[in-house]
């Protein structure tokens, strides 16, 4: 049995369905994101998870332990939200030791673990200084502080970087990894950002209209997506239709014909001729045919450059949208409403099955 088990968990408001029968399991230590869009029921699930929501059905246990009917108090998990929610009239020092107080700690157990917490997340220098004297960063590592203090058996994390800014949120994404390193907890993080899921989990669980519709380690879900709706929403992807022709064994795509790569499954992929495909924007190079790629024609609709690069978005012969992601400089030669030529690796072509 794994440390957390959730078996068919469900909940509704009226006709709505926040969580459709969700089974997940999560090892202790483990670090697992919910990801998806806003009302996928990733924050449904957490708060689920840490008692605030009632299911209306299934169950969640914890190391053996049903705990679907405690209350949250009773449950011993850390919770962390986007806002932070510390006490604004409270110190440093005095946000992270509260919880610490309610659970009748002895007073010199509080000093010392405060002071540990405090050291841990880098602000023992911070530790009389009100939340209002504090940069969004430093009250953020506050609140972990705050969750960590009393060793939770669980940390749950709803979308606590997303009014951070980029750079800062970069740095408390590898704070957070630090902190799950050295304190071995099992964190449970809520996002909708794919790249903040990627960069810190040990797997992500991917969310669509109350379901796990996948889950995985980050590269696995990737390179592997599922569905369309998983490749469609994890970024980066380019999701194209085409037609697969049994007689000729050939693949109508990209506005040409081109023969079905190996790793195409004629019993899999395709109904009534029908092929969901995608190809990340980063496997399409500008530039003739080479030995190897497939070439095909399309016309440049537009051009941004984003720091590391620019983005093309460009249209197929066949009518797809595109977008290519190319190095600086390399798109000097590319004008918008004017026709260029592509090419892809077959063997980065990815298929979906049928919808």
């Amino acid at each position: 049995m794994a440390f957390l088990d959730i078996r068919r968990l469900r909940k509704s408001y009226g006709a709505a369905v926040a969580l459709g029968g969700v089974d997940l399991s999560v090892e202790e230590g483990e670090f697992i994101t919910l990801l998806g869009p806003s009302g996928s029921g990733k924050t449904t699930l957490l708060m689920s998870i840490a008692g605030f929501i009632k299911p209306d059905e299934g169950g969640i246990v914890l190391a053996g332990t049903d705990v679907t009917d405690l209350e949250p108090e009773d449950r011993n998990f850390g919770l962390v939200f986007q806002g932070y929610a510390l006490f604004p009239h409270l110190s440093v020092r005095d946000n992270v030791a509260f919880p610490l107080k309610v659970r009748k700690w002895e007073k010199r157990a509080i000093a010392e673990r405060v002071e540990a917490m405090l050291a841990l997340v880098g602000l023992d220098q911070l530790a009389a200084r009100k939340p209002r004297e504090l940069s969004g960063g430093q009250q953020q590592r506050v609140a972990l502080a705050r969750a960590l203090a009393y060793s939770p058996r669980l940390l749950l994390l709803d979308e606590p970087l997303s009014a951070l800014d980029r750079s800062l949120r970069e740095t408390m994404q590898r704070e957070l990894k630090r902190l799950h390193r050295e304190t071995g907890v099992t964190f449970i993080f809520v996002t909708h950002d794919q790249e903040e899921a990627y960069a810190m989990s040990d797997r992500i669980a991917v969310f669509q209209n109350g379901r796990i519709v996948q889950i995985g380690a980050p590269r696995d879900i990737y390179r592997n997506p599922a569905s369309r709706f998983v490749a469609g929403f994890i970024g980066g992807n380019n999701l194209i239709r085409a037609r697969f022709s049994p007689e000729t064994g050939t693949l109508s795509l990209l506005g040409r014909e081109i023969a079905a790569p190996q790793h195409f499954d004629v019993a899999l992929h395709h109904r009534d001729g029908d092929v969901s495909a995608w190809i990340r924007s980063e496997d399409i190079a500008i530039g003739g045919a080479e030995a190897g790629f497939e070439s095909f024609d399309v016309t440049v609709i537009d051009r941004a450059f984003i720091g590391t690069g620019e983005r093309i978005a460009v249209r197929t012969g066949d009518d797809e949208e595109l977008a290519l992601v190319i190095p600086d400089g390399a798109a000097d030669a590319v004008v918008v409403g004017a026709p260029l030529q592509c090419r892809v690796r077959p063997d980065l072509i990815g298929f979906l099955l049928p919808d």
